[in-house]
């Protein structure tokens, strides 16, 4: 699309239509269970954006907000899945969860992965937790990299200057790693 002179829009354009083109058709609602799809979604769209920035070594000070989000979004999904799904496991009432306090999230989530069947030592999950809390001291409500000023004006990243993307994903990688396998054991189970 670069390169292009882009008309404006026009009366009938539709946003959400299947085309001739099938590798532009993506398939939604095929599966009766989302929560994974969603989650990998926002990860590996922020891991390409990272792969971009690498690639080209430019717009890391324009991609930079979309990445964190889209990182944060996969965090805060994958602890309501594992929530959602390991309370079922085990049989543990919860209610539903429509807040988007990650670090309320993860101690929720660190109860479930504790059980033994998981096999994550205390030092593992102590790592994750570190790395929440700084989600959760920088974007404690998912708005930080969403918006630049809060509902008050004021600055949502005060006193934050620089964000290594690279180091970023890597982090985030090695949480999803243990995430992840957890999320596909507690399914194994569910199913059986």
């Amino acid at each position: 699309m670069k390169d292009k002179l882009v008309p404006w829009p026009k009366k009938g354009d539709q946003l959400f239509k299947s085309d001739v083109d099938w590798w532009h058709n993506a398939c939604l609602n095929f599966l009766p269970d989302q929560w994974n799809l969603y989650a990998v979604g926002y990860k590996r769209a922020a891991d390409l954006l990272v792969e971009c920035v690498g690639q080209t070594r430019r717009h890391q000070d324009t991609l930079v907000y979309p990445i964190v989000f889209l990182y944060r979004q996969y965090l805060e999904l994958r602890l309501k899945e594992l929530i959602r799904n390991g309370s079922l496991l085990f049989d543990i009432h919860r209610k539903i969860l429509r807040h988007h306090k990650i670090k309320e999230l993860w101690m929720q989530c660190r109860k479930i992965l504790e059980k033994e069947e998981f096999g994550c030592s205390s030092n593992d999950l102590d790592a994750i937790e570190e790395c929440i809390h700084h989600f959760s001291e920088k974007d404690p409500y998912s708005m930080a990299f969403r918006y630049p000023t809060d509902k008050n004006g004021n600055r949502t990243l005060p006193g934050l200057t620089n964000i290594n993307l690279r180091n970023i994903a890597e982090v985030v990688e090695r949480i999803a790693s243990l995430l992840d396998a957890a999320s596909t054991c507690i399914s194994y189970y569910l199913d059986i």
